[in-house]
């Protein structure tokens, strides 16, 4: 039996733009298909995911990124906002964190979650933030494993279609 490749979390850059493109494709396609329409998903991917906006969002100061990569393949990345005042609730928010479906219930997720919890924390962020489709039961259900508790519904556009989220938040509490 061939050993499987190592896993490693690293922080993304912008240089990472390609692969972070890549997963977020795939991920988007799989957990998405039956819940945005396409013409929607492919308009979110379109500006979401553009070299350039990704570039500047590795700029900023109140931006993290995270990359896990399995051997020489990406498989994973999550961001990060450590809070703007005038955008986001109190505390840190998980804008993203998608696995290619093949990378999905190794471990990869928890280990990305990991890393952004100790972003946030590192930051003095008093919870973490989260929104979920509310139709992704599996999802909420993984989040609510992992010390999320729901806060409550939110509504969001995604490529001008209507999505209902559902919001949660982690106490990030001094160890």
């Amino acid at each position: 039996m061939m050993n499987e490749p190592a896993m490693q979390i690293k922080a993304s850059t912008a240089a990472d733009a390609a692969a972070i493109q890549a997963v977020a494709r795939a991920a988007w396609d799989a957990t998405y298909r039956d819940l945005i329409p396409a013409e929607a998903r492919a308009e979110y991917l379109r500006r979401a995911y553009d070299p350039g906006w990704l570039a500047q969002l590795h700029a900023r100061d109140n931006v993290r990124g995270f990359i896990v990569w399995r051997g020489a393949q990406a498989v994973g990345f999550a961001m990060l906002s450590l809070g703007s005042p005038e955008e986001d609730p109190p505390g840190a928010v998980l804008r993203s964190l998608y696995l290619l479906p093949e990378a999905q219930k190794l471990g990869y997720g928890r280990k990305l979650l990991e890393a952004a919890r100790e972003a946030a924390r590192a930051s003095g962020a008093p919870f973490l933030w989260v929104a979920v489709h509310s139709g992704l039961s599996a999802a909420r259900r993984w989040y609510e494993q992992q010390g999320f508790i729901y806060d409550g519904p939110a509504d969001t556009q995604i490529g001008g279609a209507n999505v209902n989220q559902a919001v949660y938040r982690m106490p990030l509490g001094r160890d």
